[in-house]
């Protein structure tokens, strides 16, 4: 299991306007690779996900792109499959 990021606006500009997201959260395996990805709207509902429905694009918002090891984790893995696996209205 990799870790889990979570993302803003304050780190990724322009993420409401074109994703209509306020935030992302995204499971990087130990290669930089997101293999999962829990996009949440302003009301907090679960708006997007990756793979899987809903989503808001054919493909991830992270689509492959790297992500550097800078970052440490944000949230617990097992909190990640709790909310991934949590029933979507």
């Amino acid at each position: 299991m990799g870790r889990i990021l979570i993302w803003t606006e304050a780190e990724i500009e322009g993420l409401e306007n074109a994703w209509g997201l306020s935030r992302i959260l995204t499971e990087v395996d130990e290669y930089g690779t997101v293999t999962r990805e829990l996009g949440y709207n302003k009301d907090g509902e679960v708006v997007h996900r990756h793979p899987g429905e809903p989503t808001r694009a054919q493909r991830g918002v992270f689509d492959l792109a790297k992500i550097a090891s800078v970052k440490a984790t944000d949230m617990e893995p097992a909190e990640f499959d709790r909310l991934w696996y949590a029933k979507v209205c």
